[in-house]
């Protein structure tokens, strides 16, 4: 049952932090999960090298199997962690989204009103739905963006036991290209915003529609209704396609620059190979972790573009939380013992001027509104 506390003052950064802590068992198990993922992905390439040192260069049969049987547990562990990882995240995800939904049905539903000031009804709803859903999300790419930090760290400390230079660049290197990704997806968060705005408004334009339709018939005005909306709907068509290019953008930028650095990790790692620096075994661990260096990269793009919307929701979902009631509550308190008995006097509101009134306990009261 909802019940009805007063209306809170928060901030979209306060919304988006209390979604992420109040699921931070879920959060944290996904995160360790998806941790231990990426750590068995980055170790493949590293197993593979082995193999081909050891077993295949020394012919021993042996060492050939027990290598395979690392590397047959190494995907069996990662699988089940990513598994399992996977369904923590979408747990919390999930899960508060759906609290934030609660807590917006409250604010709506509050008896002091307000949360439908200059919004229409189609409006809330959308915040209600999309926004949440974008908030909430933020609990299902943290775990797999910190699981990309375990990667490269993972696949530089293993660089720098093949080679300094090869994990020195790894290490130095992608730091600038994450910071690189936060910096071109700050225009998507602003065009998230707009977008959200524009496609809550075009929703309640048309649930406004929809509702006044037999009024509009009635009137006349079925043109100028649908020409409002059309002229809606087009504002939210530009503001997607809007987002949709800095989307496109951002990512454009962070394939290139992911690839551009993978491919300089596997030129670096070839011209050592070449000059006798590491063994066979060693170039091929270099070069699968470069190859496998774009995954986790690729992850720490889509978690940027992800906490940028989910940002931007979260301060629109802030927005509907922190709207003043329009109907304060009262300055005095009731008469002790109640009996039941109602007094008005001098009620002034809209249309009413000074109405007085008394209803006795148990009467039947009947209120006429002359139009």
């Amino acid at each position: 049952m909802l019940t009805a506390p007063a209306p809170e003052t928060v901030t979209g950064p306060q919304v988006l932090r209390g979604a992420i802590s109040s699921q931070r068992r879920d959060v944290t198990l996904g995160s360790l999960l998806a941790s231990s993922h990426q750590a068995g992905e980055a170790l493949v390439p590293v197993i593979i090298g082995v193999v081909v040192d050891t077993a295949v260069t020394s012919g021993s049969i042996t060492l050939l199997v027990a290598w395979i049987a690392v590397l047959a547990v190494t995907f069996a562990v990662l699988s089940y962690s990513f598994r399992f990882g996977a369904r923590a995240a979408e747990r919390a995800a999930e899960n508060s989204a759906h609290d934030l939904r609660l807590r917006l049905t409250r604010r709506v539903l509050h008896p002091g009103g307000g949360a439908d000031a200059g919004r229409l009804s189609g409006e809330l709803v959308n915040t209600a739905t999309e926004d949440a859903k974008r908030v909430g999300a933020a609990n299902l790419v943290l775990p797999f963006g910190l699981a990309a930090v375990v990667a490269v760290l993972v696949a530089a400390v293993v660089l720098l036991t093949v080679s300094v230079p090869l994990g020195l660049l790894v290490l130095l290197g992608t730091p600038p290209l994450l910071l690189l990704t936060h910096y071109v997806s700050r225009p998507l968060e602003r065009r998230s915003e707009v977008e959200q705005e524009r496609a809550a408004h075009a929703s309640g334009v048309a649930a406004d529609l929809v509702t006044g339709l037999r009024v509009l018939k009635g009137l006349g005005a079925e043109r100028a209704a649908v020409d409002r909306y059309r002229t809606t709907s087009q504002a939210s068509l530009l503001a997607t396609l809007r987002t949709a290019r800095a989307f496109a953008t951002q990512g454009g930028v962070v394939e290139a620059s992911a690839g551009l650095f993978i491919a300089l990790v596997a030129l670096v790692g070839g011209r050592l190979a070449a000059e006798g620096a590491i063994t066979v075994g060693e170039l091929v661990a270099t070069v699968g972790l470069a190859l496998f260096l774009m995954a986790p990269l690729q992850s720490a793009g889509w978690m940027t573009v992800e906490f940028a919307q989910a940002r931007a929701s979260a301060t629109r979902i802030a927005a509907v939380l922190s709207s003043p009631p329009a109907v304060l509550p009262g300055t005095r308190a009731p008469a002790e013992p109640v009996r039941g008995h109602l007094r008005l006097r001098g009620v002034r509101h809209g249309a009413l001027q000074g109405l007085d009134l008394d209803v006795e306990p148990g009467e039947l009261l009947g209120v006429v509104a002359p139009s």
